[in-house]
């Protein structure tokens, strides 16, 4: 495979780092998002943080492989398994066709997971924000922190449907909808904010998923509440026109 043919991505992360899994099971989360399931020798060795994410090869039909970066939902390194939670869009791009089309036995190749955010064991609480894509690494991190700990949160998707529930039985945040209105610099997912009943002194927030709706929640946690910007964790995942994490 030629490095060059796989572009800046690929060599950002690194060839040599790149490992082989096994797809061995795939469901349907909802109508807009897929569950995969992936072992492999290697994922026993891999340590990975809650809110996670690596790249995948995903194969095209007829030409190289592209890079995609997915969100870890669950890493279990005791038997070597990492499940993938894959919002599919339609018609969508190489890595939503991949998504749909997988099946258990496939063989992919991926990276070693990566951290924007991680929780801060210190914080005073917890704010998790983000719309479908960012609920996957949010909804993980949630599922890591003490039952005892003071959480807060909004998530946004199009509708009822397509809510998720946190793994492992942690507890649930609200959620808003959008219907038909764009995830793109979401007002929906900004008034979810601007309605949370936080305490008066800041506490730590995990913003997660389109570029411009994570720029409108940081803007109005220290603008409009006072909070510190370093108090504000935020990881991009997408915008129109651009592929994978910003």
């Amino acid at each position: 495979m030629d490095p060059a043919a796989r572009g800046p991505r690929s060599r950002r992360f690194g060839d040599h780092r790149f490992l082989d899994a096994r797809i061995v099971a795939v469901d349907d989360v909802n109508p807009e998002m897929r569950e995969i399931r992936l072992r492999g020798p290697a994922l026993a060795r891999l340590s990975s943080k809650p809110g996670a994410h690596l790249p995948v090869e995903v194969p095209v039909p007829g030409q190289q492989p592209v890079l995609r970066t997915y969100s870890v939902w669950r890493h279990s390194p005791a038997d070597a398994s990492l499940t993938l939670r894959v919002a599919v869009h339609r018609p969508g791009g190489p890595g939503s066709r991949w998504a749909t089309a997988a099946a258990a036995g496939d063989r992919i190749r991926l990276g070693v997971p990566r951290n924007r955010i991680v929780l801060d064991p210190r914080a005073a609480y917890h704010v998790f924000v983000g719309e479908e894509t960012g609920a996957v690494p949010l909804l993980a991190m949630l599922a890591a922190l003490p039952a005892d700990a003071e959480v807060f949160g909004v998530l946004e998707t199009t509708g009822p449907d397509q809510e998720m529930s946190p793994p492992s039985g942690a507890r649930s945040l609200h959620w808003v909808h959008r219907g038909r209105a764009p995830a793109a610099g979401s007002t929906v997912l900004l008034r979810g904010v601007r309605e949370l009943d936080l305490p008066r002194r800041p506490g730590v927030a995990y913003v997660a998923g389109e570029a411009r709706t994570c720029q409108a929640v940081v803007r109005h946690l220290v603008r409009d509440r006072g909070w510190p910007r370093p108090a504000v964790k935020v990881q991009t995942h997408w915008t129109p026109g651009k592929t994978g994490l910003l």
